[in-house]
């Protein structure tokens, strides 16, 4: 007993002077030394993410001058005894005198001291900079106010983390603070960032061995070994973690707050830029009208406006917007990253035509980096890129007598014997066309059996259809009341047996893309935009509404996306035969009435919108609800340490509740109030008797009554009558009222906590328990193991 006594005593004295100094005392020179290049160290870790959008290194030179900052100033508070205003205008002070040299140094004097000019966008910055390092492309710089995000954002995270750590009661609330930092970072970042997961593992491993080794400072023995257990456990939840990352989460895209600055481009809000092909041709002005000045680009070269790849039966547009399966309507920010221009082409395109308002941004190849020209800045915000089809838009609209300057990779085009030998890249996946003219199948069957086309590689099949279209079909632009448009209807026209085909880039281009999609599943889309001049020798060509065009890509194996052109020569006209004048007049002949005719097909008067009917898809409904489902399990799994330790405390709370003799249902209720006092972090040493464990509870929870609840447990358990139903409901209301008070007596942040605290399940008893089980039902016949898992009834 008296060993007991010595061992509460020193417990509580150590427990009561750990309390004393994490209250009231910063620690030694060397403590107070060791948390500044802590907060400072673990804080650059923390807004790394910042990196990956800022080019350079001032980033991190403002990242570690504000930490400093932040935490110099919560010392000197401490010292000072200041208060949260006096240590707001200290830290406005500090923020004023080096902060040009740290956010502003192209503004500062000699790149280091404040002036009235670096003051001044100081000031601005801390209202506009948000804002702007979110519409800038990125890599952002060192020009303007930008780096005063980085800044700032370390600056305010230093001083709360180190305020937490040397004047609160919850130094581990320091954490809070840094991981608030991590969050701004990620937040103000750039979409492409490497080892996402590692940094945020690497940040909690530092975070929470920092805080155990700064729990454990004051105690004498063993404090070392805890803590290489701690940074062991880490390392192997955060390997697990990293491990499962990939199986556990989706391949969605990264997003950060710029991509939520502006709604995303989404290029179904604009009509199909097909459908505008007629309006540059339709008249002898329009094809002779400026369009485009292009710099750097040899004859006939094709200039890219708009990629199209899904037919509705109204016109080719791209397949989906923002949030669409298909990549093709994704557009993001181009990185102007300087670096990228090794091996590209330099070409630069003026617009010419003021009545362009179009978003089209015209590219070539695939586009490495673009500036533009004549704009202020903020303009360059507005262009966003889709890498899968080369198309670039601009958001605030192509204004007249812009330049974009771009370098591009251009791929020369494959020669026709190397298309022949090529199978198509079926890795594409592109949504199937909704309408598909049987005329158009029916058309370039025909064609197939009268060339006898005996078949071959897809890029054979390719060359032939483009070959049919442009050798059996006629040109023309609108003379001879040919209709416009690419519709069902129109394509119907476009290839009706008996007739001559005959139109212009946007039907012949039209009618291919959906032959090879709806008869070979190709992956084939049309793309409009203009062809340079051919007979022009200057450096720097002019671009007319003749030179117009609209044409066919396919993705073909090891060579990429090919160009195929089906429209006949321009020259290329059908003529129409001359009907003889009639002089002598016939007379007038009363006519026959009408009979009704049989009716039209169903799909030769569409109207905008029939092509998108759809019947009632239960396979995408119960694919939706599989997915709602798995969401489901993967959240339920990562949660699974919560609920479970929540699930385990009910099961055995509920035990004790319900147990057949009313002495063990007493004796569990004092169970219970020594596993909630664990639960708040008391230890309660399991040696002692249920007295001594009631006393340690009162001098460490006030207003429990634990004494008085041990006292009644032990009369009742050692007593020599039995307790009855009434007595120990009484009891167990009394234990009840006893947790309620323990807990208020705890802080608010302690009191959550204490709800998925594993400190009151013994899992050895548990493990113990359950392979006793398993080894038990792997003894017995199966009818009788059943038993060992059912609930006995009361006799």
């Amino acid at each position: 007993m008296n060993d007991i006594s010595r061992s509460r005593s020193r417990q509580s004295r150590v427990v009561s002077a750990t309390s004393s100094r994490s209250r009231r005392d910063t620690g030694s020179p060397v403590v107070v030394l060791l948390d500044l290049l802590l907060v400072v160290g673990v804080g650059v870790l923390a807004a790394w993410p910042f990196g990956d959008a800022y080019a350079g290194q001032r980033w991190l030179v403002a990242v570690v001058g504000g930490l400093l900052l932040g935490a110099l100033v919560a010392l000197a508070g401490h010292a000072l005894r200041l208060g949260p205003w006096s240590m707001a205008l200290l830290l406005a002070l500090g923020y004023l005198v080096i902060g040009p040299g740290l956010a502003v140094p192209d503004l500062a004097t000699s790149g280091i001291g404040p002036n009235a000019t670096a003051i001044r966008a100081l000031l601005h910055g801390v209202v506009e900079a948000w804002r702007d390092s979110l519409t800038a492309p990125v890599p952002l710089g060192r020009s303007g106010a930008l780096l005063v995000v980085p800044l700032v954002s370390a600056m305010v995270a230093g001083v709360l983390a180190a305020v937490l750590l040397w004047r609160s009661r919850w130094p581990a609330a320091a954490g809070l603070a840094l991981a608030a930092l991590f969050v701004t970072a990620a937040a103000f970042g750039d979409v492409n960032t490497h080892h996402a997961i590692v940094r945020g593992l690497a940040l909690g491993v530092a975070l929470v061995v920092w805080f155990r080794l700064r729990a454990l400072r004051h105690v004498q023995a063993r404090w070392v070994r805890r803590a290489l257990m701690t940074s062991v456990v880490v390392a192997i939840a955060g390997g697990v973690a990293l491990a499962a990352a990939p199986a556990m989460t989706s391949h969605a895209e990264r997003r950060v707050l710029r991509d939520y600055v502006e709604p995303p481009f989404n290029p179904q809000d604009y009509p199909s830029p097909l459908s505008k092909y007629r309006k540059y041709v339709n008249s002898d002005a329009a094809k002779a009208k400026p369009m485009f000045s292009v710099e750097g680009l040899g004859k006939g070269a094709l200039v890219r406006l708009a990629t199209m790849d899904y037919y509705d039966g109204i016109v080719w547009n791209v397949a989906g917007g923002p949030d669409a399966a298909s990549d093709s309507g994704t557009f993001r920010r181009l990185r102007a990253d300087a670096r990228a221009h090794r091996g590209s082409q330099k070409v630069s395109v003026t617009v010419l035509d003021p009545d362009y308002h179009d978003p089209w941004v015209p590219t070539v190849g695939q586009t490495d980096t673009i500036e533009i020209a004549g704009q202020p800045s903020a303009a360059e915000g507005g262009l966003v890129y889709n890498r899968e089809t080369g198309t670039m838009a601009s958001t605030t609209m192509v204004r007249p007598e812009t330049t974009f300057v771009m370098h591009s990779q251009i791929t020369p085009q494959p020669s026709r014997e190397a298309i022949t030998g090529s199978d198509a890249d079926h890795s594409v996946g592109l949504p199937a066309p909704k309408l598909v003219p049987d005329e158009l199948v029916a058309r370039v069957k025909e064609w197939q059996g009268n060339d006898e086309f005996t078949g071959g590689a897809e890029g054979a099949w390719l060359l032939f259809l483009a070959d049919a279209f442009k050798n059996k079909g006629f040109f023309s632009d609108g003379d001879g009341n040919v209709p416009a448009g690419h519709g069902f209807s129109r394509l119907q026209l476009l290839t009706k047996t008996g007739t001559q085909p005959i139109g212009d880039d946007e039907q012949y281009a039209a009618a291919m893309a959906l032959a090879a999609q709806a008869m070979r599943n190709l992956p084939a889309r049309v793309v409009i935009g203009f062809r340079t001049p051919a007979d022009s020798t200057a450096a720097a060509v002019t671009v007319a509404g003749r030179d117009m065009a609209a044409w066919v890509e396919v993705k073909l194996a090891d060579q990429g996306w090919v160009a195929f052109d089906p429209t006949p020569p321009d020259k290329q006209i059908l003529q129409r035969p001359k009907e003889d004048p009639n002089d002598d007049p016939q007379p007038q002949v009363l006519q026959p009435p009408q009979t009704p005719g049989e009716p039209k097909e169903a799909g030769a008067n569409l109207q905008q919108g029939d092509g998108k009917k759809s019947k009632f898809d239960l396979w995408g409904l119960v694919g939706s609800i599989a997915a709602v489902a798995l969401t489901v399990g993967k959240v339920a799994l990562l949660t699974s340490p919560l609920w479970g330790i929540l699930l385990i405390k009910l099961i055995r709370r509920r035990r004790r509740r319900r147990a057949t003799d009313l002495t063990t249902r007493l004796s569990g209720a004092w169970k219970e109030v020594a596993d909630r006092a664990r639960d708040l972090g008391v230890k309660l040493p399991y040696s002692n008797t249920r007295q001594e464990n009631g006393a340690l509870l009162d001098s460490r929870l006030a207003g429990g009554g634990s004494v008085a609840l041990a006292s009644r447990a032990d009369a009742h358990v050692f007593g020599p009558d039995e307790p009855d139903e009434a007595e120990v409901s009484a009891y167990w209301a009394d234990v009840r009222t006893a947790v309620k008070r323990m807990r208020r007596s705890q802080p608010l942040w302690r009191r959550p906590l204490a709800w998925f605290s594993p400190a009151s399940i013994p899992w050895s008893q548990v493990r113990r328990r359950a392979l006793g089980r398993l080894r038990a039902v792997a003894s017995m016949p199966s009818h009788v193991a059943g038993r060992l898992f059912r609930r006995r009834k009361k006799s």
